[in-house]
């Protein structure tokens, strides 16, 4: 008897393998992508930031004396720390690497907030109430105003009124109209610095150092697992 016809929904099984190597391509390059974009972004977030801002410096207002805003970011990261480093000693890598996967996507869509200042090693995050100096800006950019505050004692030179400025710093909302600044330098009309930047306590950003946090802690797990 004549075999009956093959079904046309019902691809031929070379056009099944296409299409799943296919996709089987199309997710390693998506992983591909997330892994060098998201760890280069959390590396240079941390050792290289680009400017956040470029405008020009219209106010400028130094508080003498205020209490150091609290950031729960210093606390997330001490104890992330803390359950990080207590998997890795008993050898369980699993929490650890799912982390490190975890905050390498955060990074790679550029996640920046929560963060935290360097002063918070010495006032426990703000709990202690710490008095610092305050600078409170204002800087014009094509995009409009942008408030900028800094805390804490700084160094180099002070800009002044009416100068260009790049900003370093992490936003404090979506609509990028506050910005938390750790490092200004004043520049002259072709965007060379001139003078030394006026620095503070440099901002870290919480997604980036959890990434690098867990991926250590990954690789500690992983040779105490090994040998034991």
């Amino acid at each position: 008897m004549p075999k009956p016809p093959l079904s046309d929904a019902t691809p031929p099984a070379p056009v099944v393998a296409e299409e799943a190597k296919e996709a089987a391509k199309k997710i390693w390059d998506t992983v591909k992508t997330v892994v060098t974009i998201g760890s280069r972004t959390a590396w240079l977030e941390l050792t290289n930031p680009e400017p956040a801002l470029e405008g020009t410096l219209i106010e400028r207002l130094k508080v003498e004396s205020v209490t150091m805003p609290k950031e729960s970011a210093f606390w997330i990261t001490v104890i992330a720390g803390i359950v990080l480093l207590v998997f890795a000693l008993t050898g369980n890598w699993l929490f650890p690497f799912l982390a490190t996967v975890a905050f390498l996507v955060l990074s790679w869509l550029k996640w920046r907030r929560p963060y935290f200042n360097a002063l918070s090693w010495t006032n426990l995050g703000g709990l202690l109430s710490k008095q610092v100096p305050s600078w409170n800006l204002k800087v014009r950019t094509d995009k409009g105003e942008v408030q900028v505050v800094a805390y804490g004692e700084a160094s180099g030179d002070e800009p002044q009124i009416g100068d260009r400025v790049l900003v370093w710093g992490i936003f404090d909302d979506k609509a990028q109209t506050r910005l938390r600044a750790w490092k200004i330098q004043t520049v002259d009309a072709t965007g060379q610095p001139k003078g030394q930047p006026f620095t503070f306590q440099r901002l870290f950003p919480l997604v980036p150092t959890l990434f690098f946090l867990s991926l250590v802690m990954s690789v500690l797990s992983l040779l105490l697992a090994l040998f034991r």
